[in-house]
């Protein structure tokens, strides 16, 4: 099994990869048939297509000739908790492939050990959340036309023979916006501009396409199979949320702006809006903001894991000691506040430490769960000082 970013895009190194091609241009990495064998193959898809009640009319999809096939064409009505719900039907998807229909699989990475290995190491490496579709399409039936996705693409295929075309259009930092998901048909082709690559793809070849970047692909064998993980990394788009915490504490963000009275309300609404202005660029420079930055980052994860059942999970119950706590901002530092004193809350940890005064009773495992983008040796370190300042001990 894949298990490092190294092996994954090896003979490839890290180094060459974010030196050339992350982010500034396509790459091909060719490799053995059996390199992912264990993240998919037609015995795991199907065996995965076999849970029928885990399957809906959005993730599961049917295109026919890059036209999607509606989903009454596919799924049936059937009964549920107080009313029907439409859910595809094994035999009606059957039937659309049989007419050449491609099949795909949206948002499965947890749907195998494998696949959650490789989200995984994506996510760690590059700091970004990783989704996951899966492709089946048969020779001579295309499930889209050309385009480019709104994500780094890491596309590993598995069963099959597919030829993939990569074009020299690629699109300025795209995002999931009407901006550019309402393009006409006539807009994309020109901004995909001349083939600047022409990629065979076997099992056990990666293709790395950049964000932006225009695609498509034909299948050239009878069925094919590839897993398309695309990785979504945080963005200056995302930091207005965090300004908008950090700008709760500034009272100049809470003043109501002034208007304009006809008289200087113009001039003074400029002046405000170049101190607000001020303002933000001096709070995206301090310490705080950047760790929370790096904790966004860290943060930029699915939601994945394993099960050893029927063994009991082991855990430790904590209890809250130690009562009229709360943290407090000063400026640019949390502090841990009784009615007497304060102590400074490190860097970073402040939401742990606000988390654990509002529980009365936890479970250990609980806050290395919620916490886990800050890493289990900073969650034990952290615990261990709450329990010498005896904020927090054993539960009774």
């Amino acid at each position: 099994m894949v298990t490092t970013f190294d092996e994954l895009i090896a003979p490839i190194t890290a180094e060459e990869f974010f030196g050339a091609y992350y982010g500034q241009k396509p790459l091909h990495i060719p490799g053995e048939a059996d390199k992912f064998s264990d993240v998919m193959s037609w015995d795991s898809l199907n065996q995965a297509l076999a849970i029928n009640a885990f399957w809906t009319k959005d993730n599961l999809r049917l295109f026919q000739d890059i036209a999607p096939v509606p989903a009454e064409d596919y799924c049936r009505l059937v009964p549920g908790l107080g009313t029907r719900v439409l859910q595809p039907d094994p035999e009606l998807v059957k039937s659309q492939m049989s007419r050449g229909a491609s099949l795909v699989l949206n948002s499965i990475d947890t749907i195998s050990p494998g696949i959650q290995a490789v989200a995984d190491l994506l996510e760690r490496t590059l700091k970004g959340y990783t989704q996951l579709n899966l492709y089946c399409s048969f020779a001579g039936h295309k499930a889209f036309d050309s385009h480019f996705d709104t994500h780094e693409v890491f596309a590993l295929h598995t069963e099959g023979e597919k030829t993939w075309n990569v074009y020299e259009g690629r699109l300025d930092n795209p995002v999931h916006h009407s901006t550019f998901l309402d393009l006409t048909t006539e807009q994309h082709m020109q901004n995909r501009r001349e083939l600047l690559m022409e990629v065979h793809m076997t099992p056990g070849d990666l293709l790395y396409i950049p964000r932006g970047q225009y695609h498509d692909a034909l299948a050239s064998s009878f069925a094919t199979l590839h897993l398309t993980f695309g990785v979504i990394l945080v963005r200056g788009l995302d930091l207005f949320e965090l300004m908008e915490d950090e700008a709760m504490a500034d009272s100049l963000f809470r003043q109501d702006l002034p208007r304009d009275d006809g008289n200087d309300g113009v001039a003074n609404l400029g002046q405000r809006l170049s101190d607000l202005g001020d303002r933000l660029k001096a709070m995206v420079q301090e310490p705080n903001f950047l760790d929370a930055v790096v904790q966004l980052q860290n943060r930029r994860q699915g939601t994945r894991g394993a099960y050893d059942l029927p063994e009991r999970p082991a855990a430790k119950e904590i209890q809250l000691k130690t009562e009229g706590l709360r943290v407090v901002r000063r400026g640019d530092t949390y502090f841990l506040r009784s009615e007497k004193a304060g102590i400074p809350i490190p860097s970073g940890a402040q939401d742990l430490v606000s988390w654990v005064l509002e529980h009365p009773k936890f479970l250990d495992t609980e806050v290395r769960a919620l916490f886990a983008h800050l890493g289990e040796e900073r969650v034990e370190e952290l615990l261990a000082q709450l329990q010498n300042m005896d904020v927090i001990g054993p539960a009774a």
